[in-house]
């Protein structure tokens, strides 16, 4: 059976705390693509589950006009 593979690429700001704590989380997954999906999924889904993350603390060198 073909396959038809689509590629969406997702960029984080390392220099971004809050940023950098989720590329952690996902480059740790030994499946990251699925893994995104399923958080997809359970968005679409509607899904409640609540996770605590840790306080990031911002920088004060921190801009968002690096993302526009």
């Amino acid at each position: 059976m073909a396959k038809q593979i689509k590629i969406i690429q997702v960029a984080f700001n390392l220099l971004d705390p809050e940023q950098r704590f989720w590329h952690e989380q996902v480059s740790c997954k030994p499946n990251s693509s699925g893994y995104i999906k399923r958080l997809i999924q359970r968005d679409m889904e509607g899904s409640s589950i609540t996770i605590q993350l840790p306080e990031v603390k911002r920088s004060e060198e921190f801009s968002v006009e690096g993302w526009i």
